[in-house]
């Protein structure tokens, strides 16, 4: 029978182990929302579309073929003069055609930021949601706990009335603070399946899909200067870098609208058809062609003017949005570099004095009560204190991760 039992008990165990679920992992999760979100393919695409427009505006306009049938012939002296064939072709003025591609490549790159800001904006996404659901499974933990210990206080409580030793009043209000802590619980659990649809919102799975347990989160080293993460940012920003392409793109255009002022070229060939004459000259019906070159004459200057004008507004434009961009980043790296040094040290506050201290507490007020030095409300303060820190603990840890996340994502890359 004892064979039997441990059996049954090892092939239980078996079976927890492979039904459990796995954790969830922060790295795959960044892996699977960069592969699946829809929003980064979007914007992948109108990168790679615009790409493919550089080749079209480099390239000359299609030629010209004309043809021409005399519906009543035209007589020269060697014949009559049938149909006629025509091909052309226009030539902007030289420098056109390279400064259009490299406008239009500047656009292209532009777009490449925008998906690459993209990507780091899931990337903030996902860690976000993933911290605040380690955040609401600690606190669900924590609150359970704290529901076992106030049972226990309860029961204390309950063994103190029977032998009149303690107020009615401490069993009931014992029964209220556990009826606050199953509230909670259900306000909790209700968060995590939020937390829950949002996180499948931004990896794009299907609704509804259960997201298991999260691994814990350790406060993560920060070791950067301020000075650094500016030089980073204005390096790796995204946004910060599609403003200075878009400045390039807009020198591009200013120079093409100067060159508007010149003229483009066209050239072109006539082939025509001449039927047979009634002379005895040699070249009687012999077929007649011709070259043509032509270029457009850019004299309304008004037009012209007002087109340069343009450019150059908008490029004054371009750089005082870049300038804009360069001085919020500025801004918001020295507000989270402060923010993060601050977490910082209130994570280290909690785990080596609040924490510790409070628990002491507790315990020392649980031994009071059970020996009569302390009364019920001065037991149930220390254990709400308890429950308070352990939750502004986690939240601590929470906070600072987001905040890094956050900088990650203003300067444009991991840290």
């Amino acid at each position: 029978m004892n064979k039997i039992r441990k059996v049954c008990a090892n092939l239980f165990f078996v079976i927890g182990v492979f039904v459990m679920p796995i954790p969830e992992n922060l790295d795959s999760l960044i892996e699977e929302g960069l592969k699946n979100n829809p929003g980064i393919e979007a914007l992948y695409n109108n990168w790679v579309a615009a790409g493919y427009k550089v080749k079209q505006v480099e390239s000359l306009p299609d030629p010209r073929l004309t043809f021409s049938y005399f519906g009543e012939n035209v007589e020269t002296r060697v014949g009559p003069q049938e149909r006629k064939y025509g091909a052309s072709q226009k030539i902007p003025f030289p420098g056109k055609l390279g400064l259009k591609g490299k406008a239009h490549a500047s656009h292209a790159d532009i777009f490449k930021e925008k998906y690459e800001a993209k990507k780091r904006e899931v990337i903030k996404n996902i860690k976000f949601v993933y911290y605040d659901i380690f955040w609401v499974d600690k606190a669900i933990q924590v609150t359970q706990e704290e529901k076992s210990i106030l049972e226990n206080l309860e029961k204390a409580a309950q063994r103190k009335f029977e032998v009149d030793s303690a107020p009615q009043q401490d069993v009931i209000k014992a029964h209220v603070e556990l009826s606050k802590l199953i509230d909670k619980l259900f306000v909790l659990k209700q968060r995590r399946d939020s937390l829950s649809a949002k996180m499948n919102s931004i990896l794009n799975r299907p609704g509804g899909t259960k997201l298991s347990s999260v691994n814990g989160v350790e406060p993560a080293p920060f070791k950067y200067e301020l000075q650094e993460l500016h030089r980073i940012s204005r390096e790796s920003r995204q946004e910060l870098l599609a403003a200075k392409i878009d400045i390039e793109r807009r020198e591009y255009e200013e120079s093409l609208a100067k060159l508007d002022y010149f003229p483009d070229f066209t050239l072109g060939f006539d082939y025509i058809e001449v039927g047979s004459g009634h002379t005895t000259m040699t070249n009687d019906g012999d077929d007649a062609w011709m070259g043509m070159v032509g270029i457009n004459l850019p004299i309304w200057f008004d037009k012209l003017g007002s087109q340069v004008k343009e450019k150059e507004a908008a490029l004054q434009a371009s750089k005082k949005t870049y300038q804009n961009i360069e001085n919020n980043v500025a801004y918001e790296v020295e507000d989270l570099y402060f923010k993060i040094t601050t977490y910082k040290d209130i994570v280290s506050l909690y785990k080596t004095a609040l924490v510790p201290q409070t628990e002491q507490a507790f315990e020392a007020a649980r031994i009071g009560y059970e020996t009569g030095k302390i009364d019920f409300l001065n037991w149930l303060d220390s254990e709400r204190v308890l429950l308070q820190t352990r939750l502004a603990y986690y939240k601590a840890i929470v906070d600072y991760q987001k905040s890094i996340a956050y900088l990650e994502r203003i300067v444009g890359r991991e840290l």
